[in-house]
């Protein structure tokens, strides 16, 4: 997280030598979004890195399992123009709920842990302008870059034996890549459209079945929904 934050200061100083002068720097754009999102916590899946893991007899999936339900996600962001492209940053809040079932005959972990997961995500991207010439009202923008998060999970065990120990991380990071489009313009120069952004990032979630040598726990999210960009300034 530290690395992120010196290269936000980075990018920062980047847009003020390279922002256009004059005009350009009027059509510093604010939009609002909101739609729904699926991810949050990554857990392990591959059960050979667990020692002695076995699934109980009644068990319907394995000795350790996790699910996930997708949940809404808003935001606000803020595009400024460069002289190529564009940068992009913002804040967005994303909800998800997890349910992680342990049948673990052999480490004598049997019950189910439920996570709601509240994260506050800030996002860094390089945004590249599609079809300038031939699609100009519709700003179409692949963007990649950075993003950070904070995450606010509450925890509730339901279980036949104690479950295992657990630790997590309120800061986590990694990268991103999305589009955005806006098919519908107003007359008063506000849009409509949409956006698809997805993350895979660092780990949030430490127990005895996502230990920290495994390297599939992380953090990820795919999320769609409308945006709407208000009247450039």
């Amino acid at each position: 997280m530290k690395s992120y934050l010196c290269f936000m200061l980075g990018i920062s100083f980047l847009m003020a030598g390279c922002a256009v002068t004059g005009d350009a720097r009027q059509r510093t754009r604010f939009s609002l979004q909101g739609g729904y999102g699926y991810g949050g916590i990554v857990e392990n899946t591959d059960l050979s890195l667990v020692p002695d893991a076995e699934a109980t007899p009644e068990s319907t999936a394995d000795a350790y399992s996790g699910a996930t339900i997708g949940g809404p996600n808003l935001g606000v962001h803020i595009n400024k123009p460069l002289r190529y492209g564009e940068i992009e940053t913002g804040a967005d809040y994303i909800y998800n709920y997890q349910t992680f079932t342990y049948a673990d005959q052999g480490n004598m972990y049997i019950g189910s842990r439920q996570l709601y997961v509240n994260q506050i995500l800030l996002p860094l991207t390089y945004n590249i302008v599609l079809f300038k010439k031939s699609l100009p009202h519709a700003d179409i923008q692949l963007k990649f870059g950075i993003l950070g998060q904070y995450n606010l999970i509450s925890v509730s065990d339901i279980g036949l034996t104690p479950l295992p120990g657990y630790s997590i991380n309120k800061l986590s990071g990694g990268a991103t890549l999305g589009i955005s489009a806006y098919p519908v313009k107003f007359s008063n120069s506000s849009k409509l459209g949409f956006y698809l952004d997805a993350y895979r990032g660092s780990r949030i979630y430490t127990d005895y079945y996502n230990q920290e040598s495994f390297e599939m726990p992380g953090s990820a999210f795919i999320k769609i929904g409308l945006r709407y960009q208000l009247k450039p300034y």
